[in-house]
């Protein structure tokens, strides 16, 4: 079934916001076999926003909008919504009370605006809101379907899965898709497509999403049992030939892959920080019961950080530099001494634009591992932006981890500082 998607925001027409639902909405309706074929942005305004869905109502069965669901005068989605389909807006009491509800919840006094949360479009149906304040709406005239949903990305999300999907298999509107997401790291797009492109059968389909130095695969096909027994088949293949590359099938990260393999082998991690500024400590924690085996982390970027925080002694500064592989080495060592860590990884870098040089290029990245009988060190050198490499800096570093732990650390020679692997240092 085709859909279209509507996105009412002026501040991301004016750049001030960076569209983030479309890709959720495309993903979790392409698993419910919904094909999305229009994706219009428009701005907070009565005519722009009419047009919008006046046209996309008019070409699918299927609109969904995000945005304008708010109870500022900019937010004109349900008036807008009444008058194209000619309903009346209702004041909902039962909606107006959970509103005014949450309201007290969060310590706040309901103000009078909040009446204009609880009006809907006569007929439609209320689709709570679990995490925000604003309800979004499910219409159906016409024998076409709209589902109005909140602009916030996690309130958006939340209400597509809980509300959206199981409506749209109530109305027999889906046609369930099979998907599976092996993820993948330290493999070339093209190297993987090679191998995945050969096992696919008629009716399966496979899309390569690279990310920040990492790469899902995601392999789809038609609900059923050919489906499922072809995507099987593929993954199991997959499985033998990709090796440490593959990290993890499904919705799992990598770093909730690292904690996990960490957990197992009775360890704790503790991380030292210079480019990633903390990006690396970020991640790891955002993993629900990363306090397990995370111990903490450094963030010492100036130099007599690194001496006083880690203990990088001063001549491996003077001689061999911040950005080094013996100061990678003696960071990631003085991380672990100082947590009280099984194992520590260090970042160091040049992250950019300036400060590269003809021997240390901007892009220069050092990974340090202390592990109790170790220390290793290996150098990359990335290109892209100051945020780019940043955020692949951090993939090496758990990348580094992964391979670690599945003693795997061989896969890196060609990135090892030859004079710092195993040394026995720490």
């Amino acid at each position: 079934m085709p859909a279209d998607i509507v996105t009412i925001a002026s501040e991301v027409l004016a750049g001030h916001t960076v569209e983030g639902n479309f890709a959720t909405l495309v993903r979790v309706l392409a698993r419910e076999g919904i094909a999305v074929v229009r994706h219009t942005v428009v701005p907070d305004d009565r005519g722009a926003i009419a047009e919008a869905l006046r046209e996309a109502l008019a070409r699918v069965p299927l609109v969904v909008t995000t945005g304008g669901l708010g109870a500022t005068p900019d937010d004109l989605t349900r008036g807008v919504v009444a008058a194209l389909l000619d309903r009346k807006l209702t004041l909902r009491e039962p909606l107006l009370a959970q509103v005014r509800a949450k309201y007290l919840s969060r310590g706040i006094q309901p103000p009078p605006a909040a009446e204009v949360l609880a009006l809907l479009p006569s007929g439609a149906r209320a689709l709570e809101n679990r995490l925000g304040l604003a309800p979004g709406f499910h219409l159906e005239a016409g024998g076409r379907h709209l589902f109005a949903l909140p602009g916030v990305p996690e309130e958006m999300e939340a209400m597509l899965l809980d509300a959206v999907v199981p409506a749209l298999r109530e109305a027999r509107l889906a046609a369930p898709w099979l998907e599976r997401t092996l993820r993948l790291v330290g493999v070339p797009e093209t190297t993987l497509a090679a191998l995945v492109d050969p096992l696919l059968p008629p009716g399966v389909q496979a899309a390569y999403l690279p990310h920040a130095g990492r790469l899902d695969l995601r392999l789809g096909a038609s609900a059923g049992p050919a489906g499922e027994a072809a995507l099987r088949s593929i993954e199991e293949r997959l499985e033998e030939r990709l090796g440490a590359a593959l990290y993890a099938c499904g919705e799992t990260t990598l770093e909730a892959a690292v904690l996990a393999r960490l957990r197992e082998r009775g360890l704790t991690l503790a991380v030292a920080e210079s480019l990633t500024g903390g990006l690396l400590g970020g991640a790891i924690t955002r993993v629900a019961g990363a306090s397990e085996v995370f111990r903490g982390g450094v963030v010492a970027y100036a130099n007599e950080a690194k001496q006083k925080l880690l203990g990088v002694p001063a001549s491996a500064l003077a001689v061999h530099g911040a950005v080094s592989a013996e100061t990678a080495r003696a960071m990631a060592s003085g991380a672990r001494r100082a947590l009280n860590a099984s194992v520590a990884v260090s970042t160091t870098g040049i992250a950019g634009p300036g400060g590269g040089t003809p021997r240390k290029p901007v892009g220069l990245v050092y990974c340090g591992l202390a592990a109790p009988r170790s220390t290793f060190s290996y150098r990359f050198q990335l290109g892209g932006s100051r945020a780019m490499i940043q955020d692949r800096s951090v993939t090496l570093a758990l990348h580094v981890l992964w391979l670690f732990l599945l003693e795997r650390l061989g896969d890196l020679a060609a990135h090892a500082d030859a004079g710092g692997v195993g040394e026995g240092r720490g």
